[in-house]
């Protein structure tokens, strides 16, 4: 749940604002138990808590009226790609550090969909990694994306981090710097240590490496998930799913797969709680980029774009087709 209006402040952080955003309060439990509540409050007092749908596994989770049909499942968490995916997608995937991009990854949505499904999944003769049980490996959808940035915006996040101060709470930027040699500067687990872009063209800091380095993550330590302040843009399932003509898409997965968004001019109608838009009113939280997506530019992508001033509440939109160097991260759902 989010406190007033830009949460709450933890000690040695700003005071909060749209440009310096306080805390989430979040608590943990049970799967079994899923509060429907308004998910902010107003005063010092949390209530109206809300368990977001990316921890419901189902056709029908993002709609509050729906979440509880006898499909849907309850899970007690998500499992996220720590690093975004580099090398090439014909490949093996590969989420791992100091990875770099080749520059002929040029890839659309439905590839990147499908290449996940096929190969974490074990089908078609593919290598399942190990993975045993029931499990769904799929390409992380908007509200994955949104769990993830209320979890570092909280007291078990960066923000909490007592190592960061002012400024320094938001996760450092992983520069994405275009030059005539790009292979050099799409790198996974990197960092600029410091929240902005700068004109590096090499790894200042890798993810390991000092604060500087954890700075990049998630949680402040080498245990939080990296890349999501920059490097590769990462597609995410979502969107204004009617339009899918550039995607690669004939025929759209299950509805468990992706966030489906309706529009009405430049407004959502469809607003789903815990996603890291306007449901929230989490939008341009740091000053960061929000576009909603529409007809045209129907697909979202998180984490920031080239030089822009990015991070993990950054959202654009793109129409889904081939991009050369951009990327995504899977997610893992234990049913």
């Amino acid at each position: 749940t989010l406190g007033n209006t830009y949460g709450y402040k933890i000690e040695g952080a700003s005071e909060p604002s749209q440009a310096t955003p306080g805390a989430f309060d979040i608590k943990f439990v049970d799967k079994n138990t899923t509060e429907m509540g308004a998910g902010k409050y107003t005063g010092d007092t949390p209530s109206e808590y809300f368990t977001p749908s990316s921890f419901c596994w189902g056709d029908t989770c993002d709609d509050e009226a729906t979440r509880k049909d006898s499909g849907n499942i309850e899970l007690s968490g998500i499992w996220i790609a720590k690093f975004e995916i580099a090398g090439r997608l014909s490949e093996e995937l590969q989420s791992i550090p100091l990875l770099k991009r080749p520059t002929d990854s040029i890839y659309n949505i439905s590839t990147m969909f499908n290449h996940i499904r096929s190969q974490l999944n074990g089908n078609n003769g593919s290598n399942n990694y190990g993975l045993k049980g029931s499990y769904d490996a799929h390409m992380i959808k908007n509200t994955e994306w949104g769990a993830m940035a209320y979890l570092s915006q909280s007291k078990y996040g960066k923000y909490g981090n007592r190592n960061y101060s002012g400024p320094n709470k938001k996760i450092y930027r992983n520069n994405r710097i275009v030059n005539t040699n790009i292979e050099e500067v799409l790198q996974a687990g990197c960092s600029g240590g410091s929240p902005k872009p700068n004109n590096a063209f090499y790894c200042q800091y890798e993810y390991n490496s000092g604060l500087e380095g954890t700075g990049a993550s998630t949680t402040g330590t080498v245990y939080g998930i990296y890349d999501t302040n920059g490097a590769s843009v990462e597609y995410v399932m979502g969107g204004v799913t009617a339009y899918i003509s550039k995607s690669g898409f004939t025929k759209l997965p299950e509805k468990r797969y992706y966030n489906s968004y309706n529009m009405q001019g430049n407004q959502y109608i469809t607003k789903i709680k815990g996603d890291g838009t306007s449901a929230d009113e989490t939008t341009r939280f740091y000053e960061e980029r929000y576009d909603i997506p529409n007809t045209v530019m129907s697909w979202m992508f998180r984490g920031g774009l080239g030089v822009l001033d990015g991070g993990i509440f950054f959202i654009d939109t793109m129409d889904g087709a081939n991009a050369a160097n951009w990327s995504t991260r899977f997610t893992l759902a234990v049913l």
